[in-house]
């Protein structure tokens, strides 16, 4: 859902330099938001670059930090700091999916996921909410964390995962009751199997299943996602906080028998 001009107020993304990072970052471009990007890398990131400079946005500022280090996202909120920002919105994007049996799911994975995946989305709403306030009182401040349809709906080998983004879910709804008060909205959003290219290629049968099982009858776009975040992000989402909103192509809907 595309929003108006958001009066280039300036938003937070972790995982910045992933599939869905950049589209995040292209849709909060288009909606005049200037962009604090974290990623691990770089790289990836000269599409986001150019959008933002194309639409007379301000270059983006890139922070590159490993979210599995305490120290590390500590580091980035404080050039943050130091740099003068007020931020509107975070939006905690970054996540790994390793898969692992049960029968073999070490305690080095499984830490290395809850690092990323749950400690690091607490550790940046912390240090976001310790940040001083924008001067925008519109839309108040917002943090929207990335999910997943896996939350609700496990898959074999993904117990780790499934467990970090249904903890996730939780904490935000927990969040937006603790942060309501200072006027900063929690939301989260689910996405589904979301199309990358060579997917079709790699996993044909889930990608057919999952087709079959979707009203729409097609996946996930990444910009599904991202236009989704903006609009919670915005004015018009202004009454919306501690929901879990899935963009799924509908298969949440799906009888499941």
């Amino acid at each position: 859902m595309r929003t108006n001009n958001e009066g280039n107020k300036t938003v937070i993304i972790t995982g910045a330099s992933g599939q869905l990072g950049q589209a995040l970052g292209l849709s909060f471009s288009r909606a005049d938001y200037r962009l604090i990007l974290l990623c691990r890398s770089s790289e990836k990131l000269e599409g986001v670059i150019r959008e933002a400079q194309s639409r007379g946005n301000p270059t983006p500022l890139v922070l590159e930090a490993d979210l599995t280090s305490v120290g590390q996202i500590e580091k980035a909120f404080e050039e943050i700091r130091n740099r003068g920002f007020h931020p509107d919105a975070l939006i905690n994007n970054a996540a790994v999916q390793d898969l692992a049996p049960i029968a073999t799911l070490s305690a080095q994975v499984w830490d290395r996921m809850m690092a990323v995946n749950l400690r690091a989305p607490h550790l940046c709403t912390r240090l976001f909410s310790a940040l001083e306030e924008s001067s925008d009182f519109t839309a108040g401040r917002s943090i929207v964390n990335i999910a997943s349809i896996e939350a609700e709906n496990p898959a074999v080998n993904h117990a780790h995962y499934d467990a970090s983004k249904a903890g996730l879910i939780q904490y935000s709804k927990a969040s937006a009751l603790e942060l309501g008060t200072r006027g900063i909205r929690v939301n989260c959003v689910s996405p589904g199997l979301i199309y990358h290219p060579g997917l079709e290629k790699d996993w044909p049968d889930g990608v057919s299943r999952y087709k079959a099982s979707s009203p729409l009858k097609r996946l996930v776009r990444a910009e599904d996602v991202s236009e989704t975040v903006v609009f919670l992000c915005s004015a018009a989402a202004a009454g919306i906080t501690g929901v879990n909103l899935r963009v799924d192509t509908g298969v949440g809907a799906t009888p499941g028998y």
